[in-house]
């Protein structure tokens, strides 16, 4: 697609053919980023390189901040991409037009010419006069060397060694509660779209044809571009690989296809893989031989533009290639800013070498960043440790190191992770590496859509913290980030499981009606109903639901003892005050038992924790106790919260 406007052409014809005899111009070579400037000069008259060319007008934080106070989602993305489109309108003519005519002269390559609006960027083939007849213009800011590199490069991920073996449900998706949230809650990801950015999906396979996007707009295999985005036939998404189409979306490789089951695989081929069933999976394939990060800015102005609620990408680029993080920032940032959630792989770079682990754009402070875990909730040896910095990346230059900023953002399960298999297109296998961990982030990101399909980027991303399983150090750390995800708790923190508004009640005794995200952050108690005040419900284990009406929740049972809603809210049963309950088994094998309160009332009390059959007495002090116990044999254990008898149980696996 080519944009219009207006800008001024400035003619530097003398660089067309060849290099100037002595050398290239200091005031041009700074216009030539990372690596491009000894390309151009190392370069062949006619041979073409792959550019992203720069404009120095484009979209600032300031220019799209308005978009937070547009509630409706629809309305906030067309608003973001009016101003994006608008910048990219009255800047790009000028540049569009000097490589049109460079092409009839051999200068440009016919393969395409990339005008983007997601940022203000033109990506294009040159040769090395036409690049510094680009680099002299007023208003381009610099060009960047967009090499392909080979797909291992930008891919986090390993073939396991360990071979796919039937499986009712993926580790990994039962670790992170996805079934409970099916099976008690009624939610699977229904008319949740999630824009995969890979290496495209075999989008036959049978655990997949269900939940592949269908494009409302297009009528297939008509040779029309019916919706008028400027892609002809682009039923189940596009691939831009090049030559562009929505045929050639079939995935060469298997890495995509893999990610795709793990987001929403149904298991109708035997193996429950995805996190979200009934999900729609958008297809943007990235890669091809002409192009690196340009394809992938183009893949997310795609998903941007048709409708997708969350991209998720499973890739990124180690700073030791010298990407353009400045235009990568501004990508992730603009999406996010149109209301999209930005999830990415945080890397397979391990912990060595701070604070260069984490790839480029999971770096970006905003994006949803994901680490990898095993299926006991152990770190995988090679997910990447931040901390992150910006610190001299105009304009933002921010998380300056040290300490810079934490990343992951959150992890998830990469190990050994089941999911569908490309070739042949009917099958599993297993892969290992944050490429794994992100979609099963994405598919619990999928699932609190549609419960609260109202939410933006920054209202998943708290929901997604303060939700987590906590993991190694307390709180948020460069290993775990904020933890594990559990998929359950962070839907029903979204209000996917009780009527809304309702009561909220807190410690003095007060209550209001609120939705559920805003009585968590507001530090109080869903009660599950309409009505707090001072009525009461007779039954044990009731709950209000208005003045006449009242309906048994077993989970608030407190052992029979619980008069109702209203009188004395959460204080009423001690078990209310629990706020977590967690237990892992170390290399060691020592069990870590944390237990945590939502306040200090249990300070100077002690509970009792039961591993097997053994009994161990606990102290509270601060609102939280700890054991550590062992060692224990391998295999599992069963753990428990005895006093308070709350029925926490949880069963925990020893190497």
């Amino acid at each position: 697609m080519l944009g219009a406007g207006l800008a001024a052409s400035v003619g530097f014809s003398a660089f067309a053919a060849a290099l100037p005899k002595d050398g290239i111009p200091a005031n041009l070579s700074n216009k030539l980023r990372a690596d491009l400037l000894s390309v151009v000069a190392n370069a062949e008259p006619g041979e073409l390189i792959p550019v992203s060319i720069v404009m120095k007008d484009r979209a600032t934080p300031e220019d799209l901040a308005f978009s937070g106070l547009i509630a409706d989602k629809n309305a906030r993305r067309r608003a973001v991409m009016d101003v994006l489109k608008g910048v990219a309108r009255r800047s790009q003519a000028g540049v569009l037009s000097t490589l049109i005519e460079g092409q009839g002269r051999g200068e440009v390559g016919r393969e395409y010419i990339h005008a983007l609006w997601i940022t203000n960027v033109i990506g294009a083939r040159v040769t090395p006069g036409m690049a510094l007849k680009l680099a002299a213009r007023e208003d381009v800011d610099y060009l960047n060397w967009d090499r392909a590199l080979p797909l291992e490069d930008v891919l986090p991920y390993e073939v396991s060694e360990n071979q796919a073996q039937p499986l009712a449900v993926e580790c990994g998706v039962d670790r992170m509660s996805a079934p409970r949230v099916w099976n008690e809650l009624g939610i699977t990801g229904r008319n949740a779209v999630i824009a995969v950015i890979d290496t495209g999906c075999c989008i036959d396979h049978p655990d997949l044809r269900n939940q592949i996007w269908t494009n409302p707009g297009e009528i297939a295999n008509n040779d029309i571009d019916d919706d008028g985005n400027g892609y002809v036939d682009d039923v189940h998404g596009w691939s831009f690989d090049g030559n562009g189409s929505s045929e050639n979306i079939s995935d060469n490789f298997g890495h995509g296809t893999h990610v795709s089951g793990t987001v929403g695989g149904d298991g109708a081929n035997g193996t429950q893989t995805g996190m979200a069933p009934d999900v729609q999976i958008m297809t943007t394939k990235f890669w091809n031989s002409f192009s690196g990060e340009l394809s992938v800015w183009l893949c997310h102005q795609y998903a941007l533009e048709n409708g997708a609620h969350a991209t998720t990408a499973s890739l990124g680029w180690p700073h030791s290639v010298n990407p353009d993080r400045r235009t990568w920032r501004e990508v992730v940032e603009n999406s996010i800013q149109s209301g999209v959630i930005v999830i990415y792989a945080a890397g397979n770079e391990g912990c060595g070498n701070p604070p260069d682990n984490v790839r480029t754009p999971g770096d970006v402070p905003d994006v949803i960043t994901v680490g990898a875990t095993d299926c006991n909730d152990r770190i995988a040896s090679f997910s990447s440790c931040g901390p992150v910095t910006w610190e001299n990346i105009d304009p933002w230059r921010d998380c300056p190191h040290p300490p810079g900023c934490i990343k992951p953002t959150i992890s998830a399960p990469g190990v050994d992770t089941t999911s569908c298999r490309h070739s042949p297109c009917n099958g599993y296998t297993n892969l290992s590496g944050t490429s794994m961990a992100t979609p099963h982030v994405a598919g619990a990101v999928a699932l609190i859509l549609e419960a609260a399909p109202g939410l933006a980027h920054f209202e998943i991303k708290a929901i997604l913290e303060q939700t987590a399983v906590d993991l190694g150090s307390p709180g948020n750390d460069n290993t775990f980030g904020y933890g594990r995800v559990d998929a359950y708790e962070a839907v029903v923190a979204a209000g996917g499981s009780e009527p809304q508004p309702g009561a909220c009640c807190f410690d003095d005794g007060s209550c209001a009606d609120l939705l559920l995200l805003e009585c968590v952050n507001a530090g109080g108690n869903w009660n599950f109903g309409t009505e707090c005040g001072t009525h009461s419900c007779p039954q044990p284990g009731a709950c209000c639901v208005d003045d006449a009406r009242c309906e048994i929740v077993l989970e608030r049972d407190c052992n029979g003892s619980f008069a109702g809603e209203g009188t004395t809210c959460r204080g009423q049963c001690p078990c209310d005050k629990v706020k977590k309950f967690r237990a892992v088994c170390k290399d060691n094998r020592d069990i870590k038992v944390v237990v945590k309160f939502r306040d200090n009332s249990f300070d100077g009390q002690t509970i009792t924790v039961m591993i097997d059959a053994q009994s161990f007495n606990l102290g509270v002090l601060d609102g939280k106790a700890k054991l550590f116990a062992g060692p224990f044999s391998g295999g599992n254990h069963t753990v428990a919260l005895t006093r308070p008898a709350c029925g926490l149980t949880t069963t925990v696996t020893c190497p």
